[in-house]
């Protein structure tokens, strides 16, 4: 049957939000987890499944506040990922904004972490149907829903969620994102025809990185997440030929990526920042990533660097 075009089916979704869940109180999603203060807000017709947003709006937050997307792990627990957000957000005035992928409606790493760019059998999906494309239109939903006047969105990712993101960003981005925040992924996209996709650009839906590299993006580092024995560590042969540990993978990814923009004299807007102490911790990483939101991006293109949020102003 014809639905019309995604275009209008995304209209008549934001139409009809009155909808949605939301909860002032928050109540228990997927971990349990009792976030005080929060709202949810289901989104339908984007082009992919139903998409549960889990946010927080600060108390007196002006229309114009940022608006920070962050995307949970493999767990798929928003609303725990929400909670370690919760008085980060309130303290800065920050809009937290965390989206569901549910395993129901995005089951396996090949739709969440890598975008559900390919469909089962391998072949290439119409782009509005990749997960990767939902933010644009839940950002016009979250606007919408509370009658915000920001334009433009960040976007951190941890774990599984920085996977999320970095792909994303290798892809092109989104055209209203600010930078973006990818935090101890476990594997990554390298910017290299060795590797396939999703590990690499040979078969992946782009030519080349030159779209990614000039998108800003943050590769946020925790130097203590170092254990080769990780439970939720990528085995892949291609994930391991990266690096023994998530720590040892991001600085391999990020120094990668900066030979090879320079090699072709393309424009790079990437940052590499090391946390130091912090493990596989998105509540430790968190602490870090507000601080890129109130501050801004860190310098581009130079060597990984210490980055404390307790020396910042």
């Amino acid at each position: 049957m014809n639905r019309g075009s995604p275009a209008r089916r995304l209209r008549v979704a934001l139409g009809i939000l009155a909808l949605a869940v939301l909860s002032p109180v928050g109540s228990a999603g997927l971990a349990g987890v009792e976030v005080q203060g929060s709202s949810r807000l289901v989104v339908s017709g984007w082009g992919g499944p139903d998409i549960r947003l889990w946010y927080i709006r600060p108390p007196a937050s002006p229309p114009d506040a940022p608006v920070l997307f962050v995307m949970h792990g493999v767990g798929r627990d928003a609303d725990r990922y929400l909670l370690e957000w919760r008085e980060l957000s309130l303290r800065s005035g920050v809009i937290v904004v965390v989206p569901e992928f549910s395993a129901e409606g995005f089951p396996g790493a090949g739709n969440y972490n890598f975008g559900a760019v390919f469909d089962e059998a391998g072949a290439l999906r119409p782009r509005a149907a990749w997960s990767y494309s939902s933010i644009e239109p839940l950002f016009d939903a979250l606007r919408k829903q509370e009658s915000l006047a920001t334009d433009r969105y960040w976007l951190f990712g941890h774990s599984a969620g920085a996977q999320f993101v970095h792909r994303l960003v290798m892809l092109g981005g989104g055209p209203r994102m600010i930078a973006a925040m990818a935090a101890n992924s476990g594997s990554y996209m390298m910017p290299s025809r060795s590797e396939r996709w999703p590990f690499g650009l040979d078969g992946a839906p782009v030519r080349d990185a030159q779209a990614g590299f000039a998108t800003p993006m943050v590769v946020m580092l925790g130097d203590a997440d170092a254990d080769p024995e990780h439970r939720s560590l990528p085995r892949q042969p291609e994930a391991m030929r990266q690096g023994p540990h998530r720590f040892a993978r991001g600085l391999n990814f990020y120094d990668t990526a900066r030979r090879a923009a320079a090699a072709d004299s393309l424009r790079f807007n990437w940052s590499c920042v090391v946390v130091p102490g912090v493990a596989h911790d998105n509540a430790g990483m968190a602490r870090s990533a507000i601080e890129v939101v109130r501050v801004g991006m860190p310098p581009t293109g130079r060597d990984c660097a210490v980055f404390d949020p307790a020396t910042r102003p």
